[in-house]
């Protein structure tokens, strides 16, 4: 398991290497750390995955299956949605199935004399996408944080809800409220934003 591990175990080829641990202790990486090969992250044996994320660079990044929450280099990370008659949505205490995702993002330069160039990676990613529901609202939510090269790290959440609902959005760090925005959702319209990591 690398996320329980103290460890810093480095990433191969890439800054960040994405990573599953298992329930059995053992894990599922990008590279297998032993002969570095490559991995295909279709073979993830979903059901026995308890942590997903990245790791290099000295760091983890990654969330709990069981609930969803964030843990970024050491600090747990929630997200919550209030809404204006108090009702708190604690969408990072979601203990249902979870859709895991994980992508790069990249540019390639291109010009007349010499063609396409080499591939810049821009950024790593991951994240999941989940149902909330709480009474009588269903929150289809998806978190993923993104580790860009040239800038700070992000949240991108997006948020849809099947009624109407006027609230807060709010991020907190080790169980304290860190920012909230005004989020009201429109049903069946989807809400995104970028929320930039503090420290």
């Amino acid at each position: 398991m690398i996320f329980a591990d103290s460890r810093n175990i480095q990433a191969i080829s890439l800054p960040f290497n994405w990573n599953a641990d298992y329930a059995d202790g053992k894990n599922y990486a990008e590279y297998d750390l032993l002969t570095h090969k490559k991995n295909d992250f279709y073979l993830i044996q979903k059901n026995q995955v308890i942590r997903f994320g990245l790791f290099g660079q000295g760091m983890k990044f990654f969330f709990e299956m069981s609930d969803g929450s964030f843990y970024l280099h050491g600090r747990r990370i929630e997200i919550e949605y209030i809404n204006d008659d108090g009702k708190t949505f604690s969408l990072t205490t979601n203990f249902a199935n979870k859709d895991l995702i994980t992508y790069k993002e990249a540019f390639t330069d291109y010009n007349n004399t010499q063609g396409v160039q080499k591939s810049n990676l821009k950024s790593i990613n991951f994240g999941y996408k989940t149902i909330y529901q709480k009474d009588d609202v269903l929150l289809f939510f998806q978190p993923i944080v993104s580790l860009p090269f040239s800038e700070s790290a992000f949240i991108e959440v997006k948020l849809t809800s099947n009624k109407d609902l006027y609230g807060h959005l709010v991020f907190k760090s080790r169980g304290v409220e860190v920012e909230r925005f005004y989020a009201p959702l429109e049903a069946n319209i989807s809400g995104q934003m970028n929320w930039t990591i503090k420290h």
